[in-house]
């Protein structure tokens, strides 16, 4: 599957990267802002976003667009995971600091979400409100 990293923090990115590609998915990205995301979004199937980027709070407007726009299921990786409770756009938030063994859980859990298969949540993953 073809995962988009929404990461402005150049070292979380890689470690990320790192995490997506153990697992055998194609890396799309990094994207460091609403723009950039917007540009690499087509064909993307999942995505880990960052909530406050270089241009601002702008992680749950990717993630609305992402969602809406092209259908890829969504996940937040955030240090402040308050700003996306109320979020309908992912369907979980992962707090930051976390480790890139939770990173590759999560994403096999994303992408069991994605072909239709209902696995557990991993430890970690506040799954949020369905769409």
């Amino acid at each position: 599957m073809r995962i988009l990293i929404v990461e402005d923090e150049f070292l979380i990115a890689l470690d990320i990267e790192d995490a997506v590609q153990s697992l055998g998915h194609e890396v799309v990205g990094p994207a460091n802002s609403f723009s950039r995301a917007k540009e690499l979004a087509p064909d993307v199937d999942v995505a880990l976003v960052d909530v406050r980027l270089v241009d601002g709070v702008t992680g749950p407007d990717i993630a609305e667009h992402l969602s809406s726009s092209h259908g890829a299921t969504v996940v937040f990786m955030t240090g402040n995971p308050e700003v996306v409770r109320a979020s309908t756009a992912a369907i979980g938030v992962l707090t930051k600091p976390f480790k890139s063994g939770q990173v590759a859980e999560v994403v096999r859990y994303a992408t069991a979400v994605r072909q239709g298969r209902h696995p557990v949540p991993p430890a970690g993953l506040e799954l949020l409100p369905a769409t």
